[in-house]
């Protein structure tokens, strides 16, 4: 299985300590895994580490999240 789409709620660690509600698609999941893990997967049941999903945050939005929250993936 593959994820279709993640909907996550990023903190980041600005001055107003805001946060961002996000939804990653398909596309942007597999761009991710192949950009920034060792093993190109991105078709099979992914496993994606929580340092991979921020630093994919941070070269996107050009921000440091201090947390992010998973709210659900839908397969």
């Amino acid at each position: 299985m593959t994820a279709v789409r993640i909907d996550m709620t990023i903190y980041w660690s600005d001055e107003q300590n805001s946060m961002s509600f996000y939804t990653m698609h398909m596309n942007e999941i597999e761009e991710m895994i192949y950009n920034y893990e060792t093993y190109n997967q991105a078709h099979l049941f992914t496993f994606v580490k929580e340092r991979t999903l921020r630093w994919w945050i941070w070269d996107m939005h050009c921000r440091e999240p201090v947390e992010v929250i998973i709210d659900s993936i839908k397969y």
